[in-house]
């Protein structure tokens, strides 16, 4: 898969997410298999999730970085997802997930998964 691909499939996912009022979301290709993927989704009620994605997709995929932070419209974090390598003694290191002020062992994450995940909060 090239990174193009790839973006487009984040496109997919994003478009076929319930609630999605806005997004903005940039694309930045390093090369025909790495892109670095950034951005914000405003969902009808008030939230917001940040996303950020640095992916090499070929010969094998790998997400080196990922960071999907959603909060409230006052800026109240609810969950984290990401792989910064600051927590070392979680199990999953450096996945983890950020649930208020506790930290978690969590897997890897990908839009797909945190758009479904994010569902609960909005609903």
């Amino acid at each position: 898969m090239k990174s193009r691909e790839y973006y487009a499939g984040v496109q997919k996912a994003i478009l076929a997410a319930p609630h999605v009022i806005q997004t903005r979301i940039s694309f930045d290709e390093i090369s025909e298999e790495e892109c670095y993927v950034k951005g914000e989704i405003t969902f009808n009620n008030g939230y917001e999730l940040y996303i950020a994605e640095y992916v090499v997709t070929e010969p094998e995929f790998k997400r080196l970085k990922y960071r999907f932070h959603f909060q409230k419209s006052n800026g109240q974090m609810v969950v984290r997802w990401d792989n910064s390598p600051h927590h070392p003694k979680i199990e999953s290191h450096p996945d983890h997930v950020h649930v208020g002020k506790k930290v978690r062992a969590n897997h890897p994450m990908d839009i797909s998964q945190v758009l479904d995940a994010v569902l609960s909060f909005i609903e």
